[in-house]
């Protein structure tokens, strides 16, 4: 998989569960994303990348959303929010990034603000965009890497199907300075997909 034709466009791509409907973020939803990051720096300061730790406006949030479009459109990164279906309330992001082509493998990662976890919405939002990085980017294998110490990741990558195929020794350094282990964790692409 090395061809944009074949991924859908991020302006109309959507992917439904039962609960959740997931798109990418929209040029005009800078307001919003700023306000998300803002009322949760706190709960997502170990995740968070530098690019996004910067953002202080909502200027800066309508920049990071047309980067974002950029990297879909080149294939190097595809993020997704997440929407509860009814009322509408923001509840995270999965993503898909660090793909290689050649494999193909790519990798998934996800948040859920605050307000939000307890509900089971990163397995339901993790589900959905491993199936399309296996449908739709043709992946041959999603990869998923978490601290140690984050009990909550390591569920849903277990709960997913993923298998726990390493531990790498002090290789994540926390935003404190603390050096923990990172877990690795693979998935295959089914038979049927």
């Amino acid at each position: 998989m090395t061809s944009a034709d074949t991924w859908p466009d991020p302006v109309t791509a959507e992917l439904a569960t039962d609960r959740l409907m997931l798109r990418p973020y929209r040029p005009g939803e800078g307001a919003a994303y700023a306000r998300m990051y803002h009322e949760n720096q706190h709960h997502l300061r170990e995740f968070m990348p530098d690019e996004l730790r910067e953002m202080a406006t909502e200027h800066d949030a309508e920049g990071q959303i047309r980067r974002m479009i950029r990297q879909w459109r080149a294939g190097k990164l595809f993020v997704l929010g997440g929407w509860e279906r009814q009322g509408g309330a923001y509840v995270g992001e999965t993503y898909l990034a660090n793909p290689d082509w050649a494999v193909p493998c790519i990798e998934l990662g996800y948040f859920v603000v605050a307000d939000r976890t307890g509900n089971g919405y990163a397995v339901e939002a993790a589900r959905a965009v491993t199936r399309f990085a296996f449908e739709r980017l043709a992946v041959n294998r999603v990869e998923l890497y978490c601290a140690s110490d984050n009990v909550a990741s390591a569920r849903v990558a277990e709960r997913l199907g993923f298998r726990l195929e390493g531990r790498q020794r002090q290789r994540h350094r926390k935003r404190d300075g603390t050096l923990v282990d990172r877990l690795w964790y693979g998935l295959l692409r089914p038979a049927s997909a």
